[in-house]
């Protein structure tokens, strides 16, 4: 009888390893998913990029609400211009948008705008930035 005990307690104390074996799982679930790739910093829309820009001629240059309008528009345009160049790979262009804005500014700013434009574009193209007009 003992032996009876015996051989029950170890077939008891042994079955437990073989019900802990799992079936290996498919490949595919073993391998992590993939990471799409990053896409590029989305910009933001080129009215909100044009508005931090306008509002910071507006401070600096003392805009009236009447240019303020006006630059917006021209920023706007330039902003959308340019993005479409980078898009279609054409970045040539971007003197003529800068051109444009530049000649844009000439009637709407006053002389003294014009000329407090000139030195801030100069002080950033001291930091190693394109001129604020040439953006």
């Amino acid at each position: 009888m003992k032996k009876l005990i015996a051989a029950i307690a170890i077939m008891l104390a042994v079955s437990p390893v073989f019900a802990q074996t799992a079936t290996p799982a498919p490949a595919a679930a073993k391998q992590a998913p993939a990471k799409a790739p990053a896409a590029p910093k989305a910009l933001p829309a080129p009215e909100k990029r044009a508005i931090a820009y306008t509002d910071e001629l507006k401070s600096k240059l003392n805009l009236t609400d009447d240019q303020y309008k006006k630059v917006l528009d021209v920023n706007t345009e330039c902003i959308r211009r340019k993005d479409a160049a980078k898009a279609s790979g054409q970045k040539g262009g971007f003197k003529e948008i800068s051109a444009y804005r530049k000649q844009q500014f000439q009637t709407i700013l006053t002389p003294d705008q014009q000329a407090k434009l000139k030195d801030l574009n100069a002080q950033h193209a001291q930091k190693g930035g394109k001129p604020d007009a040439e953006k």
